[in-house]
């Protein structure tokens, strides 16, 4: 089976995969849609890219949930000092109005 493979590479037309029936009795694993891997392909495969794209997700939903409570806190904030802005206006009415 190997030589069937170098000689499909060594002629002008071959494709860089050999037949998908070899691949399958050479004991591959077909993936839907993207294309036969041998499974020492995949054993050798490594898992740091998908570590790195996990790590990327989390630091970015966490940095997304940091920036929403960092909003709602400066929400709550300035209600608060509007709050105290009202209650003096009206304190200072209320005096007023005595006078």
């Amino acid at each position: 089976m190997q030589r069937k493979f170098k000689e499909q590479l060594a002629t002008p037309n071959a494709t860089m995969m050999p037949k998908t029936d070899s691949i399958r009795r050479a004991g591959a694993v077909s993936t839907q849609g993207s294309g036969d891997f041998k499974l020492q392909e995949l054993a050798m495969m490594s898992i740091n890219p998908l570590i790195r794209s996990v790590q990327r997700w989390w630091l970015h939903r966490a940095e997304r949930h940091f920036l929403i409570c960092a909003d709602v806190e400066l929400q709550r904030a300035r209600e608060a000092q509007m709050n105290v802005a009202y209650y003096q206006k009206r304190a200072a009415m209320a005096r007023s109005a005595r006078i």
